[in-house]
């Protein structure tokens, strides 16, 4: 039970007025390096209530020790001490910032020059992503999140993980050599200035691919064309609420988050709070402007919500890609070799839903009905007091590669 020996031990220090640091030495192995062990616990835990110089010191040599260095950020970082600790850190070490696989939300900047994407959600491209470095330092997230399941390590053999993070399930559970269970906030900006300064070529800049064609007359739109759209108009400030599995990659690429908070998801892909979740970050947060990205078939788990948007006066955004289906789970039964068995919905309109509910909707099929939707709307989002769905036809998305 060794989460439950570091909490009492760390308790029975506190109560004593001893130390801030429990160190609880587990076997000397390298994450990565046995694959029978590759799920196992970390090879050290430190737990640290403030930025004790052990804890950094232990941190700081591991990162000063490797080659190629790289950071990989997710939703625990979330939040602007951290995103600020984490510049400083990246460019000290002059190394890449990945986001997490499916993340709730973004760790980092992701306009910012260290930026490098974000990491593949299956086991063979997430060794080839970093495989390029040797030592892997994880902030706000577990190592690493992964769906679908395929066989294999995690990294190449030989590389190394520290993990960095405020949440103990997180922690414990992560095949790491060194992990410290503490607020990454505090310890980064610490680390920040103990770290040397790297002399390195900075890594190449994510950039995101350039917009598609329009449509050419006949043709449908694609999620494409929205999300790029919305990415050229939304404001620094956004917040992008995601449900839309299907096209979560797509939208990742297109549209980055700028400022804490910037983008909200379910991890791993949980449907039936989107509506309801973007409302209430409008309500929480009424200087913001609101966008929530919705699949058709993820917007009817929690339909109902349009009418509190509208009861309560509240003016999030919601654009609706509506492919007529459950376009994620027919790509994954395709994974599996198999066939949809399930029927879509191309007949249901979730604009006709949305009246019904008294919100505010609009049908768009062309492309130009879109920017001249989003132009109508996206400018006056911060002050909206009333929601406003926009129910945009598309192509099925082709193909899925999370």
């Amino acid at each position: 039970d060794v989460p439950g020996a570091i909490d009492r031990a760390w308790h029975e220090a506190s109560a004593a007025g001893g130390p801030a640091l429990v160190i609880v030495p587990m076997d000397d192995w390298s994450a990565g390096v046995d694959e029978e062990r590759e799920d196992a616990s970390p090879g050290q835990v430190l737990r640290a209530a403030a930025p004790d110089a052990a804890t950094v010191d232990a941190l700081a040599a591991f990162l000063d020790g490797a080659r190629s260095p790289a950071l990989v950020v997710g939703a625990g970082a979330d939040d602007p001490a951290t995103w600020t600790a984490l510049v400083d850190l990246a460019e000290r070490l002059a190394a890449p910032v990945f986001q997490e696989s499916f993340g709730a939300r973004a760790g980092f900047p992701q306009d910012h020059r260290l930026f490098g994407g974000f990491l593949p959600a299956d086991r063979p491209r997430l060794r080839e992503k970093l495989a390029p470095h040797d030592a892997i330092l994880v902030v706000g997230a577990p190592v690493f999140r992964q769906s679908p399941y395929a066989p294999g390590l995690l990294v190449e053999p030989g590389t190394r993980i520290a993990v960095v993070g405020a949440h103990a399930d997180e922690v414990h559970r992560s095949p790491a050599e060194l992990a410290v269970l503490a607020p990454p906030s505090v310890v980064c900006a610490e680390l920040a200035r103990r770290v040397a300064q790297r002399d390195a070529t900075a890594p190449e800049q994510f950039r995101p691919p350039p917009p598609p064609a329009p449509p050419a007359s006949g043709e449908p739109l694609l999620a494409g064309h929205v999300l790029s759209a919305l990415a050229e108009r939304l404001p620094r400030d956004a917040i992008v609420v995601e449900e839309a599995p299907v096209d979560r990659p797509e939208l990742h690429e297109r549209i980055p988050a700028r400022e804490p908070l910037g983008f909200l998801s379910a991890a791993m892909g949980g449907l039936g709070f989107a509506l309801a979740g973007a409302t209430g970050l409008r309500m929480a947060l009424p200087e913001r402007p609101v966008a929530a990205v919705v699949g058709d078939g993820s917007s009817l788990y929690g339909i109902q919500a349009l009418w509190s948007a509208v009861h309560y006066r509240v003016g999030p955004l919601f654009v609706i890609l509506s492919n007529g289906g459950y376009t994620i789970m027919d790509r994954l039964a395709e994974r599996q070799g198999g066939d949809a068995p399930w029927p879509g919905f191309g007949e249901l309109h979730v604009s006709e839903i949305a009246r019904a509910f008294g919100c505010p909707s609009r049908r768009i099929e062309t492309h130009d009905e879109l920017l001249g939707a989003l132009d109508e709307a996206v400018p006056g989002l911060a002050s909206r007091d009333e929601p406003l769905l926009l129910d945009v036809v598309i192509a099925p998305t082709a193909t899925f590669a999370p």
